[in-house]
């Protein structure tokens, strides 16, 4: 009597970690922090980036340059789609980066999937 419970118990745990697992992966990734803007820098080969500071997570180093690329979203206050020229001195900003790795390079790349002002 109590070996069906048990592999019913079992079961239902299993199970309960796997929809935990499935719902919750996209989010592993992602890493969120506000920051102010410190500058922006287009590279001679075109490549734009944000300069910014860190204002939440603390880390050794608050500053990062972000790369900003075709598919990252630049948001305004309300989530609509602006231009990184909106982006000035001294804005405020939610960054959110996701964590990738690429094969053919042994460096690890967070990719900037978006950035909005606050």
């Amino acid at each position: 009597m109590k070996k069906p419970v048990v592999i019913a118990l079992i079961t239902l745990v299993v199970i309960g970690i796997g929809v935990f697992a499935i719902t919750q992966s996209p989010k592993w990734s992602l890493l969120e922090y506000e920051a102010v803007v410190q500058d922006q820098v287009t590279s001679p080969d075109g490549e734009k980036r944000l300069i910014v500071e860190r204002t939440t997570n603390r880390y050794g180093d608050p500053l990062n340059s972000l790369g900003i690329g075709a598919e990252t979203k630049l948001l305004d206050h309300e989530g609509k789609q602006i231009g990184l020229e909106a982006f000035a001195s001294g804005s405020k900003v939610r960054v959110a980066l996701k964590d990738s790795f690429v094969e053919e390079s042994p460096f690890y790349y967070p990719s900037v999937h978006k950035v909005q002002l606050l």
